[in-house]
């Protein structure tokens, strides 16, 4: 009897596509793209809307991982940000130092961790990125158990050419949308694409590195994507990324 109701069980666990997603980067730099923004901020609706647009730019011409991090130092005025985070508040604070500002602000970009203004002063930015030649090569093979995300990924780059490596794993969320009830944005609706759900520690980057994400049951499945970034350490400076949406090894069959 218990070998029957140990049988039905698994015959009962929801079914899922088994093959992994395997990703390659490209010979030139992919740009990073990282937009400090909260839904506490009247200032910020705009920029997330032109981020928005910015990921719907095709590949071939602008090649990009668009990265939104909700801060949450305005989550004490009015309206706490469900998706804020004090760890997106000190990354965005090192990106800060790293380029000598006296403070940082809402809405704020940068590219490749330089400070960018402007719309066409992103734009540029974006095309001297990937303008350069990409000084390592990246494999990233994700795959998943019945609770997490592995993600494996290969760099066969000559060490001593760049110096030492850190490497973030990252999970981005689209088409999020909250109806804000109070604060500066009170009354309104605001859309979110992009948005950083899960930020591991830095890792020093070898040449075959694996890494287990456990599955958020509030992600929706089908919107869901990894990244991988490496940087120098203190993200000095970028050297390459690579991104995938997942939604194949999430949602249900």
């Amino acid at each position: 009897m218990f070998r029957i109701l140990l049988l039905a069980g698994l015959v009962s666990l929801p079914a899922f596509a088994g093959d992994p997603i395997v990703v390659n980067s490209g010979d030139r730099q992919t740009a990073v793209v990282e937009l400090y923004t909260s839904e506490g901020c009247s200032s910020c609706p705009p920029a997330d809307r032109w981020l928005s647009r910015l990921v719907e730019t095709p590949k071939d011409d602008l090649d990009v991982l668009a990265l939104s991090f909700h801060v949450d130092y305005w989550d004490y005025l009015g309206w706490k940000d469900r998706f804020s985070s004090a760890d997106y508040t000190k990354r965005q604070r090192q990106l800060g130092a790293n380029n000598q500002q006296r403070t940082i602000y809402t809405p704020e970009f940068f590219v490749n961790g330089m400070e960018a203004r402007g719309s066409g002063n992103i734009l540029s930015k974006i095309q001297q990125v990937n303008a350069q030649q990409a000084p390592l090569a990246l494999r990233l093979s994700v795959s998943r158990d019945q609770t997490s995300l592995v993600l494996d990924l290969h760099s066969p780059a000559e060490r001593s050419t760049i110096g030492q490596t850190h490497l973030r794993y990252l999970v981005y969320e689209n088409n999020l949308s909250t109806e804000v009830k109070r604060g500066e944005n009170s009354g309104r609706t605001l859309e979110h694409q992009q948005v950083v759900r899960y930020m591991s520690r830095p890792e020093n980057l070898r040449l075959d590195n694996s890494h287990r994400i456990e599955i958020n049951p509030a992600w929706k499945a089908e919107n869901v994507g990894v990244a991988v970034l490496i940087t120098s350490p203190g993200d000095q400076h970028y050297l390459q990324a690579l991104h995938t949406p997942v939604a194949s090894l999430l949602v249900r069959q």
